[in-house]
């Protein structure tokens, strides 16, 4: 994850107790979320370019407090070869056309310039203003630099590579032998606390003969996070075959914990579990595409996070092995956002819907399913989707999505338009 810090810019021909003045309420918009200001007002060239390469391993969001300074902006950029800047202006003393300026000097230059703006920097407005670029730029920060863990017997894929090179990523393989190992040694006291827990959030309908084993992955996952991973994935059919249980309940668990965890060892999912963590404050919900018809679609898949459920969640058989367990459980009819994501991560496809029924709906699939009403006809998505799972999001987060997609050199469509 990247830290994020705020530079303010001013020219001085616009008088100092001015703009000094419009950095401290901007301050007290920001003082919600706790990020760092730059301590001084940048004024001049040699000095953007200078903080520039301070803050070179930084998310900068660069407040522009008055006119004269998209030339500062842009040296502060380019003399720190960074490449994306959050811009933040209002709408008095020239800042927005400077704004507009430093953007377009920005993005000739190939650095991705997401501009926002106050129409009144001392209003009710300008914190909602502050909300959304927050909500896009954490977003944004937690996927650059992040870390990520796969557990899988395999050697590093195209997919990972990609994924670290494109976001300045780490990912790390760690076999399942040792993944085995870990849950061998974890700390009996600790066993027996995990089992409780789990056996406090979910209601039963397989034997709970399996519960240590459950237990030990879950403890296996938290080392990792400990570790200071911040995704932790699975290859889960080898594993499953290998062990006899899935890691259905842990994923569940962790992701409730604010862990970002993933099956399948999908890094393309996982980035949207990301950004739907960041953007909602809970977890998304990864679904395989299982029926599209007139402007419904099915997705399943045989865990969920228990944050998104309205009730107790269910542990059954798996699907497919019928190993323990697999989750299931109701979520709110509630407007949601679905996206899926291409292996390359420069497309993010999306789709805002209402889900109208949820649970296990049916015997002939993973065992947690949504039911998914769209306003138009969704049956073109088997031909476009750029992935076989999309990540259901909580909420109609549609023009964040756009707005954090192009922060991270992503195009984002909508399926609809596809129908144009």
């Amino acid at each position: 994850m990247k830290p994020i810090i705020v530079v303010p810019f001013a020219s001085e021909i616009h008088g100092k107790e001015y703009y000094a003045n419009v950095l401290e309420v901007f301050r007290k918009h920001f003082s919600r979320y706790g990020i760092d200001f730059h301590n001084g007002i940048v004024t001049g060239v040699e000095e953007a370019e200078s903080l520039g390469r301070r803050y070179q391993k930084f998310l900068p969001l660069a407040l522009v407090l008055t006119g004269g300074v998209s030339s500062l902006v842009h040296r502060f950029a380019t003399g720190g070869s960074i490449d994306r800047v959050f811009i933040v202006a209002h709408s008095e003393h020239n800042s927005l056309a400077s704004a507009i300026s430093a953007r377009a000097k920005l993005e000739r230059d190939g650095i991705a310039a997401g501009l926002y703006w106050c129409n009144e920097y001392y209003s009710l407005d300008c914190e909602s203003t502050v909300d959304r670029i927050m909500s896009v730029a954490r977003g944004v920060a937690q996927v650059l630099g992040s870390r990520v863990a796969v557990v899988a017997n395999r050697d590093k894929g195209e997919v990972e590579e990609t994924f670290e090179s494109r976001f300045d990523s780490t990912v790390d393989i760690i076999p399942l032998e040792q993944f085995a190992s870990m849950m061998d040694s974890a700390n009996s006291d600790r066993v027996k606390e995990a089992i409780n827990e789990v056996e406090k959030s979910f209601e039963f309908e397989a034997s709970k003969q399996a519960l240590e084993k459950v237990a030990r992955i879950y403890i296996a996952f938290e080392e990792l996070a400990n570790k200071g991973y911040d995704v932790v994935s699975i290859d889960c059919f080898p594993f499953i075959l290998k062990y006899g249980v899935t890691p259905c309940i842990p994923l569940s668990l962790l992701n409730s914990r604010n862990i970002v965890a993933v099956c399948e060892a999908d890094l393309q999912a996982a980035l949207g579990m990301v950004i739907a963590r960041t953007l909602t404050k809970r977890s998304g919900w990864i679904g395989n595409s299982t029926s599209f018809k007139s402007n419904k679609a099915m997705l399943a898949h045989c865990t969920i996070a228990l944050d998104l459920l309205k009730g107790k969640a269910i542990a059954m058989q798996h699907f497919e092995t019928s190993a323990p367990y697999a989750v299931v459980g109701e979520v709110e009819n509630s407007v949601v956002t679905l996206i899926s994501i291409d292996r390359d991560f420069t497309t993010l496809f999306m789709e805002r819907g209402r889900v109208v029924k949820s649970g296990l709906l049916t015997y002939a699939t993973c065992r947690m399913q949504m039911m998914i009403e769209f306003d138009v006809p969704i049956e073109v998505v088997p031909r476009y989707a750029p992935a076989n799972h999309h990540v259901v999001i909580v909420g109609d987060w549609v023009e964040e999505l756009r707005e954090l997609a192009y922060m991270l050199n992503m195009d984002a469509i909508m399926y609809s338009e596809l129908l144009a």
